[in-house]
């Protein structure tokens, strides 16, 4: 059948319907209201899913008779439903005004959409819906976006084993990320595990695990820090407003300001995951919101020092999906990874390696030996790895003592006139920074045509506390303990 506003009401109407006048409506249609009403009176949870926002030319005619010719051909689609009863969500399949499209296969884009999602396993129906409007928007080119007006508060789901065990997993779920969080042994990993469980059984014992790495003190921030320091943009907060208003939560104006309303929806939408409500935005929720572009001032993300880490401890702790990549194709290596801006940095401990071995380590992760164009991103790469004394190679020559660090993705192009021309990124970015010792680079043997942090002294003195920040060429013959891969 179709759906149509006539004085700002709802109605379903048959497809034999006609409607020859207003007059007919009660008898041909009925209204959305008085099937909301009968739901409610009848239990306690109710779900409506109307997929019949499609334009009609019924509804166009006797909405020009009513309401006049201007008027009347504004008045597409459905009109707002403002609230509902305690317990009720009703999914539209396109916004208040838009027309739904019929598609070109069996089912309509929304139908599709929510048979494919809506009976995911252990997947809470709000958050199915949020998938049902992403590929709504896509499959009609945003010109149609799917909206919830929603008064539960309670989860539900539709899988038929879910409801028995939804509750029961929170703890369930907690403790796994608890062992996780205690293989990868690190504040990180308790960081992240108390953002996504601020209470609950394992949070204080995670809270005790953190202050002990973190020698004693608290080492935690508030929710209002937290979401301080992810540096949220007007445009995001309005992308994060936008998006808990398609979920049927109540926000308020778009403004991009986090009023009560606001602040209230995003409690909301934490218990509906099973999270910590605290009203504010955290790197969890924003990665479940799927915001882009979000960084925060916290750069260094891993630890001091390059350890192992498995791949599947860090799924569900960690939310950016590079750094599972980097643990999965560098399996075996003891890495340090941080984000610096938009780009996640591994500096990776592998005693002696050439930079071929480097190059074809990065290719294998698809992705490349790191670029870097300002001193802030050259202290902050050679900050990962500083702590670190393994990555280090030292030494005497006989004339100075010096301190090898780790490859970096800049070699010289084989015609580039010696010691300095052509120096290009693997990536064929502009060399718009650099940081050579100085007298460097020098060409001090034939084919030293690869960058790597070194520094070093005249005669024979102790490195330890010498800063390799700056970049110095060397050749195929050369080898380190490390190098730094870069993914975007």
């Amino acid at each position: 059948g179709h759906g149509m506003q006539l004085k700002g009401e709802n109605f379903l109407l048959g497809l034999d319907a006609e409607l020859l006048s207003e007059f007919d409506v009660d008898a041909e249609a009925i209204a959305l209201n008085s099937i909301i009403s009968i739901m409610e009176r009848k239990a306690s949870l109710s779900l409506l899913f109307v997929d019949a926002c499609r334009n009609n030319p019924i509804a166009d005619r006797l909405n020009a008779s009513v309401e006049g010719v201007t008027r009347g051909a504004a008045l597409k689609g459905l009109a707002p439903v403002s609230s509902t009863g305690s317990g009720t969500m009703i999914a539209f399949s396109a916004s208040p005004g838009q027309v739904a499209y019929d598609g070109v296969g069996e089912n309509s884009p929304f139908t599709t959409a929510l048979v494919e999602h809506l009976a995911s396993p252990s997947l809470e129906v709000g958050t199915a819906f949020k998938r049902v409007i992403r590929d709504v928007r896509i499959k009609t080119n945003n010109v149609q976006s799917p909206q919830i007006v929603s008064n539960i508060a309670a989860e539900f789901y539709f899988n038929a084993s879910a409801p028995a065990t939804a509750f029961a997993a929170s703890d369930f779920l907690a403790q796994i990320d608890f062992e996780k969080a205690e293989r990868i042994a690190t504040a990180r990993g308790w960081q992240l595990y108390l953002a996504k469980h601020q209470s609950g059984s394992f949070s204080d014992s995670a809270r005790a695990a953190l202050r002990l790495l973190e020698g004693g003190g608290d080492g935690l921030v508030s929710p209002q820090e937290a979401e301080s320091r992810m540096r949220l943009t007007q445009s995001q907060r309005k992308e994060i407003q936008l998006t808990l208003s398609d979920l049927g939560y109540d926000i308020g104006a778009v403004d991009g300001n986090f009023g009560q309303k606001t602040r209230r929806a995003i409690s909301r939408y934490q218990k509906a995951l099973g999270l910590t409500e605290t009203g504010y935005i955290n790197s969890v929720v924003a990665n479940m919101l799927e915001l882009v572009g979000v960084t925060s001032t916290n750069s260094v993300v891993s630890a001091d020092e390059a350890r192992l880490f498995e791949p599947e401890d860090l799924k569900g702790l960690e939310t950016d999906e590079r750094i599972i990549r980097a643990a999965q194709c560098l399996r075996g290596k003891e890495i340090i990874y941080g984000e610096f801006g938009s780009r996640l940095y591994v500096a990776v401990y592998d005693r002696h390696s050439s930079w071929q071995t480097a190059k074809s380590a990065a290719q294998r992760c698809k992705a490349h030996l790191a670029s870097i164009s300002s001193k802030a991103e050259n202290d902050f790469v050679y900050g990962l790895f500083e702590a670190d004394d393994r990555m280090f190679e030292t030494g005497f020559d006989g004339n100075v003592s010096y301190k090898m660090g780790p490859w970096i993705g800049l070699e010289q192009d084989p015609g580039g006139r010696e010691p300095r021309g052509g120096w290009r990124w693997l990536t064929g970015e502009a060399m718009t920074y650099n940081n050579w010792l100085p007298n460097h680079p020098n060409e001090h043997k034939q084919g030293d045509d690869f960058a790597m942090f070194y520094a070093h002294l005249d005669g024979n003195r102790d490195t330890a506390d010498l800063k390799a920040s700056t970049w110095d060429d060397m050749g195929p013959q050369n080898s380190s303990h490390g190098y730094i891969i870069e993914f975007r």
